[in-house]
């Protein structure tokens, strides 16, 4: 089963904090690339570098700022493969950040798909598709009809196949409902758990694809052709490469 942790950061990361996370972080990833459950994973660049792409009768609205106006935002994300949300959950208390913040483990909607290399290390300056974005689909609480969403499903694909087609996809995929997700943190060595995503409001993350661009524009563009976008909306943020 493949699972989502994403690293929800709740208030200020405080230099005693970073210092306390500091080679933990990297001693995880290690770890759980070594046990082969982490798949790919990513720090994400600051909520203030997001743009939220909305697209309604035909015209293209960008905002500033992450999808959800909260003081709770995704840091990073992680994709592990494990036998069951026990495993997961465990996984996501070993992460460093759960001491101070706290992790989203939320199921994929189905497993029947493994992502490819999504290598670590930032691509050099001068390589075509010099930057990653991560585009967030955010589900608002707008009703659909069957007829429209298997209209956005089809749209949906077909938008897939074609920025594959233009170089510029990496992987992608749709998450179960936020229902499904758990939200872990640790204190004082104890896990404690809650159901539901990291933050509280109507809008919640409904799957999620990682792009090669060579600017912010291009994401958004590419962002504003996602089918979402014409009935909830697509946070557009860069991976951090320093």
């Amino acid at each position: 089963m493949n699972y989502l942790l994403l690293i929800c950061i709740d208030g200020p990361t405080t230099p005693e904090m970073g210092a306390a996370m500091g080679g933990h972080t990297q001693a995880w990833v290690e770890e759980m690339n070594g046990r082969g459950v982490r798949l790919l994973g990513k720090q994400l660049d600051e909520p203030t570098s997001a743009k939220t792409v909305r697209v309604r009768g035909g015209e293209t609205l960008v905002s500033d700022g992450p999808f959800a106006d909260t003081k709770e935002y995704i840091g990073g994300l992680d994709v592990i493969e494990c036998e069951n949300l026990d495993e997961a959950i465990d996984v996501a208390a070993k992460h460093p950040v759960s001491w101070f913040h706290k992790i989203e483990v939320r199921p994929f909607f189905d497993d029947n798909e493994r992502p490819g290399s999504f290598a670590p290390e930032p691509i050099p300056a001068d390589a075509a598709g010099s930057m990653r974005y991560m585009l967030m689909m955010c589900l608002d609480g707008i009703p659909e009809t069957p007829e429209v969403e298997e209209g956005v499903l089809r749209d949906g694909n077909a938008w897939r196949e074609r920025v594959e087609a233009r170089g510029a996809y990496v992987y992608g995929h749709a998450l179960q409902h936020a229902d499904t997700a758990t939200t872990v943190r640790v204190r004082d060595r104890e896990t404690l758990l809650t159901d539901g995503p990291f933050t509280e409001t109507k809008e919640f993350l409904g799957g999620f694809a990682l792009l090669n661009c060579e600017t912010l524009q291009e994401a958004v563009e590419l962002a504003a052709e996602h089918p979402l976008a014409r009935f909830h909306m697509v946070e557009v943020r860069p991976f951090w490469e320093g």
